[in-house]
């Protein structure tokens, strides 16, 4: 109990001091902002729609995912699962974030939006894209790989001090293959300034 009760006081903590902005930069990158699992239910949808739409491609065999990520294959999919993502039904459909497109959006002081990819990723490599276009708020984004028996890891991280200074920042991943790439990005400062932002992935 008395852990709990530890646990609600850390969280609520982090939720004040993100939405005054007045957490010191240091403090900024600590665990107040872990991977996000809101959206496992509509990730695990995701997957048994990528391995259905696999198995109608592949004959069953032992090898068959890694076959799901053979370029031949996997852009026979992907276009399918783009059009199940837009009916919401692997979470909402305005936040999925697909391949080589971009998302665009602001945030206000205290404000979260998570984006994740539509389908496990075939590259064992992607790099996220964040660019700042205006506000004076900053943000921590938090990205994780999410596997199909729903682990979730941190595999990258991008910080905007909370400044009106505009520009783009990028993290590498690896090793993601197979995985589905979720994007949370945090805003915080002042309460009337805001955080506006392109994301994108490649």
């Amino acid at each position: 109990m008395k852990k709990v009760a530890i646990t609600s006081i850390f969280g609520l903590a982090c939720a004040i001091a993100f939405g005054f902005g007045f957490i010191p930069q240091v403090e900024q990158t600590a665990s107040c902002a872990e991977c996000e699992s809101d959206n496992l239910s509509g990730i695990k949808k995701a997957f048994e729609s990528f391995d259905t739409e696999c198995k109608k491609q592949l004959a069953d065999s032992a090898d068959q995912r890694k076959g799901c990520f053979t370029s031949n294959i996997y852009n026979k999919i992907l276009p399918i699962m783009k059009a199940f993502g837009k009916d919401n039904r692997f979470g909402p459909g305005d936040r999925i974030l697909l391949i080589g497109e971009t998302q665009n959006g602001n945030l206000l002081a205290g404000a979260n939006r998570g984006f994740q990819t539509v389908a496990p990723v075939d590259k064992d490599s992607v790099t996220v894209k964040l660019q700042k276009i205006d506000g004076g708020n900053g943000a921590i984004v938090k990205i994780c790989a999410v596997s199909e028996d729903g682990s979730m890891k941190r595999v990258g991280t991008i910080n905007f001090a909370e400044d009106n200074e505009t520009g783009e920042k990028t993290a590498t991943l690896s090793g993601v293959q197979g995985k589905i790439i979720r994007v949370d990005i945090a805003s915080f400062g002042g309460v009337v300034k805001k955080f506006q932002y392109k994301l994108s992935t490649n």
